[in-house]
């Protein structure tokens, strides 16, 4: 007497198939039973219809947001004061000082 298993039933394939649509993450479980079966995010009209790059952001149609950089506003460089001129140069003046103690000392060491 042989027993018969789902694999040898005809149609078991079909009953027992499965197209993962049941399978949702754990954090959606827990939003639906926090917050209700209502989506979280919902496109506005005005989202939907046009995206600002500016913003940084866009929100599809399932209203998830995609973040994105933006690039800021290009603008002209100022040129500096008066007096930050005068504080570049004593650095400049500084800095040549001590190079000019490193090389004298190399100098003398060798």
């Amino acid at each position: 007497m042989t027993q018969s298993t789902n694999s040898e039933t005809p149609g078991a394939a079909q009953k027992n198939y499965s197209d993962g649509s049941e399978l949702k993450p754990a954090e959606v479980g827990a939003r639906q039973e926090r917050e209700g079966n209502e989506p979280p995010n919902q496109p506005s009209a005005e989202t939907t219809k046009k995206s600002d790059p500016q913003a940084g952001y866009t929100v599809s149609r399932d209203g998830l947001v995609n973040n994105y950089a933006t690039t800021p506003k290009v603008y002209k460089a100022e040129y500096p004061s008066p007096e930050e001129q005068r504080k570049y140069v004593v650095l400049g003046a500084i800095a040549l000082g001590f190079v000019l103690l490193l090389t004298l000392t190399a100098v003398l060491v060798s």
